[in-house]
């Protein structure tokens, strides 16, 4: 650095800080660091060192890009397996869930049918044949006999009609 970046730096720090003086220790450090004998080489050394910022800035923005962008993939595929192992359970436990339901609802329809089954077979046994059975079955008989004879009479009424027909159609 030359003179005038010295004075650059310099007029910078004032206008920053507001004071137009510096305190020494501060007035030592710039000196030292703007010094140009200290940032060459050592003569000692006849292997170039490699320089401090990378030469290919394009290419190492590439490299902790794709670096963050590998990093960001990995977590996101660990988020998606641990959803998708959490969906598996949820369709395991859904399914076991169906099955146990429909085993329950056929257990519980069986509990149903046997108690329904057993209440009538108990009515039955306590009332026996009912009361009313025996004169419904009289009360059938007495209908069916009585229709039986309406039955002849029609009968006889239509041979009657017949025959004074047939003797009325000879004169």
């Amino acid at each position: 650095m030359d003179s005038s970046s010295t004075s650059r730096v310099a007029s910078n720090s004032k206008q920053r800080n507001g004071s137009s003086h510096r305190t020494p220790a501060s007035s030592v450090l710039w000196a030292h660091l703007l010094r140009k004998d200290t940032l060459a080489t050592p003569p000692s050394s006849d292997i170039p060192l490699p320089p401090i910022a990378p030469t290919d800035r394009t290419g190492t923005s590439l490299r902790i890009l794709l670096h963050d962008t590998q990093a960001n993939v990995e977590r996101f595929s660990e988020r998606v397996e641990k959803l998708t192992k959490g969906v598996d359970e949820a369709k395991q436990e859904l399914g076991l869930t169906k099955t146990l339901f429909q085993r329950e609802h056929e257990e519980l329809t069986n509990e149903m049918y046997n108690l329904v089954n057993r209440c009538q077979t108990e009515i039955q046994k306590t009332t026996g044949r009912p009361a009313q059975a025996e004169r419904m079955e009289e009360f059938c008989k007495g209908v069916q006999l009585r229709l039986d004879g309406l039955d002849k009479r029609i009968d006889a009424m239509q041979l009657v009609s017949r025959s004074t027909l047939a003797f009325v159609d000879l004169f």
